[in-house]
């Protein structure tokens, strides 16, 4: 079992009779980093509290607070509640922590790009899961990322491509 099927908190609230059959995190260097720059605003933010609560004159510090800790919220939620999960159903997509999902026969494309993996329904309906980005140098070049084997693999369970599947799986 591979580390990313391990962690299943909330593909298993949301689908209990059939648990995760895929699961992809942000890639941990993102998330280090990501982790980094939100230790550094709640560092930053501490600097702007300390004056205040010492009762030095910087009332102007309490403006720049809320924007030190709205970053380091956001920088901790991208590294920690952003993932991908494919079930037997469904795709389960977490965007800083916020869920929604798509049943699998109801997915018309998927694609890779910059800005994280765009799923588009029969429907029209698009969904972007930011957990998995294809870095533009990859585009530029041709080169194939864990991007492309996540929209494989997604494309492989929603019945959109025939043949073998990734890492010898299926038959085809």
């Amino acid at each position: 079992m591979r580390n990313d099927d391990k962690r299943t908190e909330v593909v298993l609230t949301m689908s209990a009779e059939a648990g995760p059959h895929r699961k992809w995190r942000v890639a941990m260097p993102m998330r280090f980093m990501a982790t980094c720059v939100s230790l550094a605003f709640l560092f930053f933010s501490g600097g702007v509290i300390w004056p205040w609560l010492t009762g030095a004159p910087a009332a102007e510090y309490m403006l720049a607070c809320p924007f030190f800790l709205g970053g380091a919220i956001v920088g901790f939620l991208y590294s920690f509640a952003t993932s991908l999960a494919i079930t037997e159903d469904r795709l389960i997509v977490r965007n800083l922590g916020l869920l929604d999902w798509m049943p699998l026969q109801e997915i018309k494309s998927v694609e890779a790009g910059y800005g994280g993996l765009t799923i588009t329904a029969h429907d029209g309906r698009v969904l972007r899961a930011r957990a998995v980005e294809k870095p533009n140098y990859a585009q530029w070049l041709g080169r194939r990322t864990r991007a492309d084997r996540v929209v494989e693999e997604i494309r492989f369970a929603a019945g959109l491509t025939t043949g073998r599947r990734l890492r010898g799986r299926a038959e085809g």
